[in-house]
């Protein structure tokens, strides 16, 4: 689930959070400037009762001040954008809180959603959709009303109005869909390598599908069962391969006289996996006393007779990375990069890193390599191992002659 932070709400809210709070706003999509039929159905409106907005102002003026607005995080600090940011941090929070007092959880009763200029909208406001208003409802009413009195919010930026359904509701919906699919999914050869991702657009209640393998005659399937849904389909990245479909892309010239940082390096292939570990160093700390070198363990049928340890790859992903170290994933796509051989050398960079990697053993595991050179007049290579979790300490030198 999306969470309200110190910057502006973006992306697409997933139905199905069911925490405690009210759910977290979705942003109006770019270009939806009228207000839908729904939000029409206003039960009541908030009154600017009063011009002494003391309270509010200085709260505005504090919220400008913010290291996120400041800082340009957010980008070029507009007109627009500083209005934006102070309806998220004071009509919203004020609004959320309310909610949570007379509701506690907000789930079953509607839906709650920002609309920001910067993305589209005439003007920046709350929307509280509540389904089936009742004395609750009311009750909300009144103590939002109390706080513009007080001048501590303003109306205009509150929208209040009777929806027709709630974020138990899209749950549901999205519910049905997933079973929909899960036949689909399950006849796949490899399911387990199956990207899928759902969502209910919070405001449309449009149905969006992330995948990489269903096909055009199960989209209009999918379209018939739904059809009182908008339904938007998004390939995410290739298709997966089906059975004698190649996963593997092979260079068409194998061999390349340039050195380059690009993709990330083979150092370990099974059976079902491999495990890659990124040629770039990132210094997380920016303080240059430490570099971190991104390691993977992908599941990948047969990676042992696709791949070799010692090249350089490109993989694409089937679907979330697990976040531990090395992470763990499951890889749909690998292409295979060039390997690096300077003119008059007899060894190719992947065979170099192979032979230092036999050389090193189990003391090579998810290390990166911060660089490889050749010396021409010694004949031979020379390979830095970095340790890939901590301080600079743990260098290591590696030397390979440069015969076959």
């Amino acid at each position: 689930m999306k969470k309200i932070a110190l910057g502006l709400i973006v992306g697409t809210l997933l139905a199905g959070c069911s925490d405690a709070a009210p759910s977290v706003p979705e942003e109006e999509p770019k270009g939806q400037e009228q207000a839908s039929e729904q939000e029409k159905k206003v039960f009541v409106e908030l009154e600017q009762t009063t011009d002494e907005t003391a309270i509010r102002d200085a709260a505005f003026e504090k919220v400008l001040q913010d290291e996120t607005l400041t800082g340009g995080y957010l980008g070029k600090v507009t007109p627009e954008l500083k209005e934006d940011y102070g309806v998220q941090s004071i009509e919203f929070n004020a609004v959320t809180d309310a909610i949570q007092h007379i509701y506690g959880n907000f789930y079953e009763h509607g839906i709650l959603y920002l609309k920001n200029q910067e993305s589209g909208a005439r003007e920046s406001g709350v929307w509280v959709g509540i389904k089936n208003p009742d004395e609750r409802a009311e009750e909300l009413a009144r103590r939002l009303q109390k706080q513009v009195d007080e001048g501590k919010i303003l109306a205009k930026y509150i929208h209040l109005f009777e929806s027709e359904y709630s974020d138990r509701d899209n749950q549901d919906l999205m519910y049905e869909v997933s079973k929909a699919i899960k036949p689909m999914k399950d006849a796949m050869p490899e399911p387990e390598r199956v990207a899928l991702s759902m969502s209910v657009d919070t405001i449309t209640r449009t149905i969006e599908i992330g995948h990489d393998f269903l096909t055009d005659e199960q989209m209009e399937k999918l379209k018939e069962t739904f059809s009182d849904y908008e339904m938007d389909f998004m390939q995410e990245g290739r298709m997966l391969p089906l059975p004698g479909e190649p996963d593997v892309e092979y260079p068409k010239e194998p061999v390349s006289h340039k050195q380059t940082k690009e993709g990330s390096w083979v150092m370990e292939v099974s059976e079902d996996s491999m495990l890659i570990v990124g040629s770039k160093a990132y210094d997380f700390s920016g303080t240059g006393e430490q570099e971190h070198y991104d390691a993977t363990y992908y599941s990948f049928p047969k990676a042992n007779e696709k791949l070799k340890v010692g090249q350089r790859v490109m993989v694409e992903a089937s679907g979330p990375i697990a976040e531990s170290y090395p992470g763990q994933g499951r890889a749909k796509f690998v292409t295979v990069l060039p390997a690096y051989q300077p003119k008059g050398a007899d060894l190719t960079e992947e065979e170099v890193v192979r032979k230092a990697i036999e050389q090193r053993g189990e003391d090579s595991y998810a290390e990166g390599i911060r660089n490889i050179t050749y010396n021409k007049d010694r004949d031979e290579w020379t390979l830095t191992f970095v340790s890939s979790m901590g301080p600079k300490l743990a260098d290591t030198d590696v030397t390979i002659a440069d015969q076959k």
